[in-house]
């Protein structure tokens, strides 16, 4: 009897603790907001202000390519979105070198290797199928020279960032690999999508 009386007191203490405690709301929504964007959940409806058409479910087909694209990466890199002068789509993004390698390395790791993953996801989805695209990935150099002449470690580096991808299943005749002077410690993607209209009124 003891023993049961002393859980009672414990089991009333702490529904006393709970009833006098109080809860931050505004923290609280900040925490599960967090998860459900890291874990790609449903946005709460109160933060949602699209005009868009909606709908119960995921609506397939609604989003650009280029827009899957740009939302991989953060707004902290220098990204470029525009239509060149043959109407074709271009989406460029720069990112610091370190994110890749590390010192002295040719090995793609780390957040630089779960973008390319990303990258390979987005462009291999079932959605943009019959996108036509080119991937140009340039490895920044430190100076405006040109050659190949002492930039072995660019070279494999660049080449090591294109098989990547095609590990991740991206088509071979749609990626290349280069070096781009005066960008030094940048890996400059460059994404291109042909205006399939202006092909059609060339012919």
């Amino acid at each position: 009897m003891a023993l049961l009386s002393l859980k009672v007191l414990l089991l009333a203490f702490f529904i006393l603790l709970n009833a006098l405690a109080s809860f931050e709301a505004v923290r609280s929504t900040a925490v599960l907001d967090s998860v459900r964007e890291a874990f790609r959940g449903v946005v709460p409806a109160s933060q949602n202000f699209s005009a868009e058409n909606a709908a119960l479910g995921v609506m397939d087909g609604q989003e650009d390519v280029v827009e899957a694209l740009g939302r991989l990466f953060d707004d902290t890199l220098p990204i470029v979105q525009r239509t060149d002068a043959a109407n074709s789509r271009v989406l460029q993004v720069d990112v610091p070198v370190e994110s890749f390698f590390v010192e002295r390395s040719t090995l793609v790791g780390g957040e630089g290797l779960d973008t390319l993953r990303a990258i390979a996801a987005v462009l291999t989805d079932d959605r943009f199928a019959k996108e036509d695209y080119r991937v140009d990935i340039l490895y920044g150099l430190a100076g405006s020279g040109s050659g190949f002449q002492g930039q072995s470690l660019a070279v494999r580096r660049a080449g090591a960032l294109v098989r990547t991808l095609e590990r991740e299943t991206v088509p071979s005749a749609r990626l290349s690999g280069g070096l781009l002077p005066s960008f030094r410690g940048q890996v400059r993607i460059h994404f291109t999508f042909p205006d399939p209209g202006a092909a059609a009124g060339s012919d």
